[in-house]
């Protein structure tokens, strides 16, 4: 019997060894002295534009007092765009990840190239890219938080900057996109008015040299002027004629007052036909010319109701433009944030606990069975 429980407490003792101080042994040494140290950069922003207004909280609640609100699409595009191929890709540029990330220097397991990440392929990269680097969108508030890992702080930082950057450039070319489409119709027709009125210009321009024309309604009102005049003298000459037949019907002035007036109907009656006689006079004229005048009117009401649509549509898009506020910069760290050694060794430990007991128990069932 004494035998029996020796050898129960041995096998137990060996168990423990193997469950608990072995892994216990394994994870301290790892996490205490294998384990590369992580730096991790954050910067937060929020997206939003003037006029939108929701109910926000911290800074986003600040920026929507000022007539301001979050703009949730642009922010998940933002956080797309980060994870994204070409996001890894522009990053690469300037800093080339394959050195940040696979630098001799990270330990073995966690570098890429290593034990765990073997491979050297750009979409091997991209897989790995996506685990350092991470852009959360709290929707609550709105508020995009940016998180960058790498093995010296340097890295992290100068990664984390440069998506920043990049953000902002998405927001300028999402404004940039949304403002060519808000005018681009109004600026069309703006051509066409343009158009349309350089056309009836010089249509109505043709029609007065060809028909050597200014404005029949402004000439008609001269000639009529002029035909007035006339008419005035021809009733003053007729006048004084009747008196001087009525007294005296030899007077030598007869003849030359009927020549006169005879004269004055024949200029009348050239000046009316001016007015309204045949195809050449001004009436005949008046019917296109006025035609081509309401044209030129009306394509040049069209144009100012075009250019004032422009304007309004250039108004509305600024009004709907996007702005990214950075709430805090990209910080430098001083010290890793990861691995948490102390608190990893002890998660090892406790966990290898539970399994030890969890084994020490069947082994105890198995050997009383057995027994029995």
């Amino acid at each position: 019997m004494l035998k029996a429980l020796r050898t129960r407490i041995s096998n137990l003792g060996k168990l423990f060894i193997w469950v608990v101080l072995v892994p216990t042994g394994v994870s301290a040494l790892y996490f205490g002295v294998i384990a590369s140290p992580v730096y991790i950069s954050e910067a937060r922003f929020v997206v939003y534009s003037p006029n939108q207004s929701v109910s926000t909280s911290g800074l986003a609640s600040l920026l929507s007092s000022f007539g301001g609100s979050n703009s949730t699409s642009a922010a998940q595009t933002i956080s797309a765009y980060i994870s994204s191929w070409d996001g890894m890709m522009a990053v690469n540029k300037p800093y080339p990840l394959k050195q940040v990330y696979g630098n001799s220097h990270i330990d073995i397991f966690n570098r890429f190239g290593g034990i765990f990440h073997p491979y050297t392929s750009y979409v091997r990269l991209w897989r790995y890219y996506q685990s350092m680097v991470g852009d959360v969108l709290d929707p609550s508030n709105g508020i995009s938080e940016l998180k960058v890992n790498a093995y010296t702080p340097q890295d992290a930082q100068k990664i984390n900057d440069f998506l920043l950057a990049k953000s902002q450039d998405i927001v300028n070319q999402l404004n940039a996109t949304a403002r060519h489409r808000a005018v681009f119709y109004a600026k069309q027709d703006v051509e066409q008015a343009k158009r349309s009125l350089r056309d009836a210009t010089l249509a109505l321009a043709e029609y007065r040299n060809s028909h050597r024309v200014f404005s029949p309604p402004a000439q008609s009102s001269l000639q009529l002027g002029m035909v007035s005049k006339l008419q005035d003298q021809l009733i003053t000459q007729q006048t004084e004629l009747d008196s001087i037949l009525a007294h005296a019907p030899a007077n030598p002035q007869i003849p030359v007052l009927k020549s006169s007036i005879h004269a004055l109907k024949g200029q009348i009656t050239n000046e009316q036909a001016k007015v309204t006689g045949d195809q050449e006079s001004l009436a005949s004229k008046d019917i296109e010319f006025e035609r081509l005048t309401v044209n030129q009117l009306l394509a040049q009401k069209l144009l100012e109701a075009a250019v004032t649509s422009l304007e309004q549509a250039r108004v509305t898009a600024q009004k709907q433009e996007l702005y990214l506020e950075t709430i805090s910069r990209p910080n430098l760290p001083d010290a890793p944030q990861k691995p948490k050694r102390f608190e990893d060794i002890l998660a090892v430990l406790v966990v290898s606990l539970m399994v030890w007991g969890v084994l020490s128990i069947l082994y105890a069932g198995v050997k009383e069975h057995h027994e029995r």
